[in-house]
């Protein structure tokens, strides 16, 4: 069982940036936090499955809210000051997130733009003893991105799709290895992990990943 809470973390420009907390009835040290896409919300599939799981294995949740897609002066600015608005958001909601308790475990789940979101973080606040990312379709042609993953040591497993714009079979090899870690390719699938035209085997594929997922938990 878990308690729901909202916080309205300050972010760039002092603005705020909504989130949800899952809170575990019982004292936990494991708390996992969500970075969406662009315009691919913490209630979207991925997310939201991703979230539950983690929540059922006992950790606690806090859903960063920030939804860009809607936020016309965020899409009018320059790449670097959305790089700045971006890192300013995820660290607020971070040290938020980690506020609530005293952990050890922390999980830290991108999409997309949620992917660049855990680079900054890797990039400027000291890593837990005990980290683990999970990157669902990550900016892998983004080389800032690349060097973040690889400088901090953390458990990460990759996941991207073959028709995703973003897929690098050689640099999906690179930070593999450089992480040593697990990788999901999936054929067919595009940046949101689904099947064009296939809803079924979209499905199927969701389901494989949250046992993916699962299995990098355990």
């Amino acid at each position: 069982m878990h308690y729901i809470e909202t916080f309205d973390v300050i972010g760039h420009r002092n603005e705020v940036v909504p989130s949800t907390f899952f809170r575990q009835e019982h004292k936990t040290n494991h708390i996992a936090v969500l970075f969406p896409g662009f315009g691919y919300t913490v209630q979207m599939p991925l997310m939201y499955y991703t979230g539950r799981l983690l929540s059922e294995s006992g950790a606690d949740v806090f859903l960063v809210g920030y939804n860009y897609s809607q936020q016309p002066d965020f899409q009018a600015a320059s790449g670097e000051e959305r790089e700045i608005w971006l890192r300013t958001d995820t660290i607020a909601a971070y040290k938020m997130a980690l506020a609530q308790r005293n952990y050890e475990r922390v999980t830290l789940v991108g999409k997309s733009i949620g992917t660049r979101a855990i680079g900054h973080l890797l990039a400027t606040e000291e890593p837990p003893p005990s980290l683990r990312c999970i990157w669902l379709t990550p900016i892998l042609r983004s080389e800032l991105l690349r060097n973040q993953m690889k400088r901090t040591p953390h458990q990460a497993l990759f996941v991207i799709g073959t028709s995703d714009p973003h897929y690098d079979p050689e640099i999906l090899a690179e930070v593999q290895e450089a992480t040593a870690g697990q990788v999901m390719v999936i054929d067919n699938a595009d940046h949101s992990l689904e099947i064009t035209g296939d809803i079924v085997q979209s499905i199927h594929v969701l389901e494989g990943l949250i046992t993916e997922i699962q299995k990098f938990l355990e």
